[in-house]
């Protein structure tokens, strides 16, 4: 007779790393919102730190800020707004951000690790 594994927690995961695939959600990003008309968001990443990013509602590069480090702003991906939520970006507090500053920053860092897993 075949005997059944469980997996049982003394208590669930509750450090960052622990939550492989998960994605962070702002209370504001929590339920996806219509869109009436979407903005398109270029995304540019700095040279100097590949986890900084900044986000702009058209491909006007000289709105960004100075890049930190001497370093240059690099167009990273465009997108249009979806209403959905996103890893490391919240849609409403970007376009809230270049509405008032004209552009938005966000530190994205995404960790990923490998284990094994014991099938004994």
């Amino acid at each position: 007779m075949a005997r059944k594994q469980t997996m049982k927690y003394e208590a669930p995961p509750t450090k960052r790393e622990d939550w492989i695939g998960a994605a962070k959600i702002y209370r504001d990003d929590a339920e996806p919102t219509k869109v009436r008309s979407p903005v398109d968001f270029y995304v540019f990443r700095a040279s100097t730190d590949s986890s900084l990013f900044a986000v702009i509602d058209r491909n006007e590069p000289a709105r960004l800020p100075a890049c930190p480090g001497d370093g240059e702003w690099i167009l990273f991906k465009t997108f249009a707004e979806t209403g959905q939520p996103r890893i490391g970006l919240s849609e409403k507090r970007a376009k809230a951000d270049i509405g008032q500053k004209g552009y938005h920053i966000a530190k994205i860092e995404i960790g990923a690790r490998e284990f094994a897993v014991n099938q004994a």
